[in-house]
């Protein structure tokens, strides 16, 4: 781990299979966040962990490493207005949030936050 020693959890839903997983944020600077890894997860767990409680912002970037959606395979989401992340999945050129189901066409990412939660 990074000198900033600080880890969040960010919930993504699947466009293609519409279940949620956890991506892994760790800290690398001042409103500096890289993403490490992710893995399945039930709704209910992920509540219960609190990944739902906190947030990200700032410059997100992806480690090498980092395996991308752990349904569908996709490395690239798309951050909604409602503060979640879905796959970036377009239908006809639309996305759809697996979340609060608006939809609309896709913009580069302004550093907005995105919904998170602890990982210790």
């Amino acid at each position: 781990m990074n000198e900033y020693n600080e880890a969040l959890v960010v919930l993504g839903k699947c466009a293609e299979v519409h279940k949620t997983y956890g991506i892994r944020a760790e800290k690398v600077a001042n409103q500096h966040w890289r993403l490490t890894w992710a893995f399945p997860i039930k709704d209910s767990s992920a509540k219960r962990e609190g990944y739902d409680k906190a947030s990200i912002g700032g410059n997100i970037d992806m480690a090498n490493e980092y395996p991308g959606c752990p349904y569908c395979g996709q490395k690239y989401f798309t951050v909604c207005s409602c503060g979640h992340i879905s796959c970036t999945i377009l239908k006809e050129g639309i996305f759809t949030c697996e979340w609060c189901r608006a939809q609309g066409t896709i913009e580069n990412y302004t550093g907005q936050n995105i919904s998170a939660g602890s990982d210790l």
